[in-house]
């Protein structure tokens, strides 16, 4: 967190971060500014992502699958903030493209609750409202924008993801392929 007297960034304790992480989960544009600002914070954030990514090909039963969730995850967190970043751009955003990573990073410990099938619904649909409010918040956009912006790019991404998933790597989850 920022040090008032120096103006300079000291790493946090991982408690603190986590109540940050939680706190963006809750929407508060407050903890979005700050970890938007924070470039420590971006240890944690790729921590809980790749964490969460990992639980989701826990069904595989593969500890390949696993390795690959996890490091794929990391991967679809900086894929999809450089396609918002792009549409930003072209949107009249600010650029502000390691302060949308790391919000959305820490947002990623709601990814924990993936291994409920139902609840992971739920949970793609709340990550994409959190990515709405951090354009919004590190971008400057208007609601309309923030919205287009993050839904054509999830779209991308998934579309991307799926072609992935059920070609090369469908036998992470025993998908019978062509």
């Amino acid at each position: 967190m920022q040090d008032q007297g120096t103006g300079k960034f000291e790493p946090a304790s991982t408690l603190d971060y986590f109540r940050k992480a939680i706190d963006i989960v809750k929407l508060n544009p407050l903890a979005m500014a700050q970890v938007a600002r924070d470039p420590n914070a971006i240890r944690f954030g790729i921590t809980v992502t790749a964490i969460g990514g990992a639980l989701a090909f826990i069904p595989g039963n593969s500890p390949a699958g696993i390795l690959v969730g996890a490091l794929f995850s990391v991967f679809v967190l900086f894929l999809f903030a450089g396609i918002v970043h792009l549409f930003c751009g072209y949107s009249k955003g600010k650029e502000e493209f390691m302060g949308f990573v790391r919000i959305i990073g820490l947002s990623g410990i709601i990814d924990l609750a993936v291994i409920i099938p139902l609840i992971a619904l739920v949970v793609t649909v709340w990550s994409v409202v959190i990515s709405i409010v951090a354009a919004r918040e590190v971008y400057q956009l208007t609601r309309g924008r923030a919205t287009l912006v993050v839904i054509i790019s999830a779209l991308v991404l998934w579309m991307t993801s799926l072609m992935i998933f059920a070609g090369p790597l469908s036998f992470l989850y025993d998908i019978p392929g062509q």
